[in-house]
């Protein structure tokens, strides 16, 4: 049942993110097409959601279906470790893992608030959190993925592909200020 559960707010977390995606490129960009005009205006970080920076342009509902999704995926990282792994983590991964829930739920609090006021707004203690929630959950997927089994283990395969540190090293890189698509990918 936890397998489950965890699975589903996943699953939702990963929806509401592509949803997001959507808003931002549909109208502007076809999946694999990077080089239409209003493609290329729509790939500057002027429009990014994740989290928003000054300046920034909001597009559709992007940036609040952004932080909900942000908010699932912190309440998905409390059950995890056990999801994953079968077992309680111990003390280090425990550590890790309650600054990835914190640091993840502020950055999606952060962008929904953005998305609904319009304007920017900073997570608190923004350096902290950016670093914590831009690292920190590569290290716990990866400590996860060795302990995990069978199909948990492919799933910590694909929740470490999915952190923000392989997506901006990896897929989101290319000539594109944002690579269109990024987001939901």
């Amino acid at each position: 049942m936890l397998r489950v559960g965890v699975g589903l707010l996943l699953g939702t977390s990963g929806a509401l993110m592509f949803a997001a995606s959507w808003q931002r490129w549909a109208g502007a960009c076809s999946w694999g097409d990077g080089d239409s005009g209003p493609c290329s205006v729509r790939q500057d970080h002027l429009y990014d959601f994740v989290v928003p920076t000054g300046p920034w342009e909001p597009v559709g509902n992007a940036a609040e279906l952004a932080g909900w999704s942000l908010l699932v995926l912190a309440l998905a990282f409390v059950a995890l470790p056990w999801a994953l792994t079968g077992r309680r983590p111990g003390v280090f991964s425990a550590t890790a893992l309650v600054g990835v829930v914190l640091a993840t739920a502020a950055v999606g609090v952060a962008t929904l608030r953005s998305g609904l006021s319009g304007d920017v707004v900073e997570p608190f203690a923004p350096y902290l959190v950016g670093y914590v929630w831009f690292l920190v959950p590569t290290v716990l997927l990866g400590r996860f993925a060795v302990a995990a089994r069978g199909w948990a283990l492919a799933a910590a395969i694909w929740l470490f592909l999915a952190t923000p540190f392989i997506a901006l090293t990896s897929y989101a890189i290319g000539p594109y200020d944002a690579r269109p698509w990024w987001e939901a990918a």
